[in-house]
């Protein structure tokens, strides 16, 4: 259930997102959204008693604070201005599970059995397939970059939040992750337009569910996620979120869906089904039978 909760909340960013950055630049959005994130995480971690990071664990928490918020959500909600589809944005940067995978492989860090790697290369390639549909073309060079560069934030981010070992509380570590992207964004988005935000009701509405589902909870999920399956596992989820940001964006954007979309969507839909699998262990029969006979 939390991973179907988290898929919804993660879809719905891109959606919401692209009605706030209609109506104001996407710095705006970030830089707000970060400044309620850091004073209610920090408000819940206070009052969980949660040991906070020191030393080392501070600045890497910092460190992935910077490419998961700062760099994912600025290029995308840039992406997202610049007129990228919703449903682009999330097919793009949804396909990070590969680059995860491929770079904690090449690592070392985790071991992928083939199964797990058709998996991911099924939802790589049905998310090519639904981009060759008229919902997924990008509307300029610029755009398209912008939406890697978040591709790469939020890849890396995941990547370096699997490996860290951190002592501290988990909604101290959302804490300092997100201040670390605000302290980014507070020198980034006075450059790049007004940080007003308009007093109409799409503003106010898609700003406060970003603040609040998008810059609290979903990360939160995410990092549990993270943290209880691994980076690989836990991001495969993903593959998952561009078909319900492109459902959702039809009735809500005016975004149409063609057929090659539903191909796509089906597609991906098997490359995550294979690639969340949990992996046989050859040995645990053996352990099972060396404990019987220990009994005996």
């Amino acid at each position: 259930m939390v991973g179907v909760a988290f898929i919804l909340l993660w879809s719905s960013g891109y959606v919401v997102g692209a009605l706030a950055t209609d109506v104001m630049p996407p710095l705006t959005v970030m830089l707000w959204r970060f400044v309620f994130a850091v004073v209610a995480l920090g408000a819940i971690a206070a009052l969980r008693r949660e040991p906070w990071p020191r030393g080392r664990e501070l600045w890497g928490l910092a460190g992935i604070g910077v490419l998961m918020f700062a760099l994912q959500f600025g290029g995308l909600y840039t992406a997202l201005s610049e007129g990228m589809p919703a449903g682009t944005v999330a097919m793009i940067a949804c396909s990070s599970p590969l680059l995860v995978a491929a770079a904690g492989a090449a690592l070392g860090w985790e071991r992928l059995s083939p199964r797990r790697w058709v998996g991911i290369g099924l939802g790589v390639i049905g998310v090519i397939v639904t981009l060759s549909d008229r919902v997924g073309r990008p509307p300029s060079l610029a755009a398209l970059l912008w939406t890697l560069l978040g591709l790469a934030g939020l890849a890396s981010g995941t990547l370096l939040h699997g490996r860290l070992r951190a002592q501290s509380g988990p909604t101290a570590q959302g804490t300092v992750e997100t201040a670390a992207g605000l302290v980014v964004m507070a020198v980034w988005a006075p450059l790049a337009g007004s940080l007003a935000i308009p007093r109409s009701a799409q503003a106010i509405e898609s700003f406060a569910w970003l603040a609040v589902a998008g810059s609290i909870v979903a990360p939160l999920m995410l990092f549990s996620l993270i943290r209880r399956r691994g980076a690989t596992r836990a991001s495969t989820l993903l593959f998952a979120v561009p078909g319900v940001t492109v459902l959702a964006s039809w009735p809500i954007l005016g975004t149409p869906i063609g057929p090659l979309t539903v191909v796509g969507l089906v597609i991906v839909a098997v490359g995550l089904w294979l690639a969340r699998q949990r992996e046989a262990r050859p040995l645990d029969f053996a352990r099972k039978l060396t404990v019987v006979q220990q009994a005996k």
